[in-house]
């Protein structure tokens, strides 16, 4: 991604804004999509795919694209002109790709109208479930976020049990 907002270095030797050029440091290609154009990203997808299924490893793709509110309620999203923000409002992939399949005979403005309502029940649907679900035991905060380094596992505190007083000496508690 090659935004100035965005793509500071994230160390002093890193001066390399797009991600995708990254690829080959790790011994894979790199591909960069415009991640507004649906098409455009299904193709490299089933690129990168058909390479993986044939034995030649991952493809790093970077679909560049553009976040459309601020990072959260928090953030008024006061730092982009609003020009900026209609040029890629006229590009948002979802309205681009409901007018691609009906000028293309693949749907109605009905079936669109119809699959809109659906995927609105279905988010309020999972709302409501996380909403009315308890909260995780503080154990789970680490689960699957990072790979355990040292291969001891996580406990029931959510620190790595490696880190826990004693452990060292062979007197942590390990379940």
């Amino acid at each position: 991604m090659n935004h100035p907002r965005a793509t500071a270095p994230s160390s002093p030797s890193d001066n390399e804004p797009w991600i995708y050029k990254k690829g080959p440091a790790f011994g894979m290609p790199g591909v960069h999509v415009d991640g507004m154009d649906v098409l455009k990203v299904r193709e490299v997808a089933m690129e990168a795919v058909a390479r993986a299924r044939r034995g030649e490893g991952p493809t790093l793709i970077e679909c560049e694209t553009y976040r459309f509110r601020g990072h959260s309620l928090a953030d008024p999203d006061e730092l982009r002109k609003k020009e900026e923000k209609d040029h890629y409002f006229a590009r948002d992939p979802i309205p681009q790709f409901a007018k691609y399949m009906v000028s293309n005979g693949l749907a109605t403005e009905e079936d669109i109208k119809e699959l809109e309502k659906k995927v609105q029940a279905e988010v309020e649907d999972c709302v409501e479930f996380a909403d009315n679900s308890p909260k995780p035991d503080m154990s789970q905060l680490l689960e699957n976020v990072f790979a355990d380094p040292k291969g001891f596992g996580i406990g029931p505190d959510g620190r790595y049990r490696y880190e826990q007083p004693g452990f060292t000496a062979g007197t942590a508690e390990v379940s």
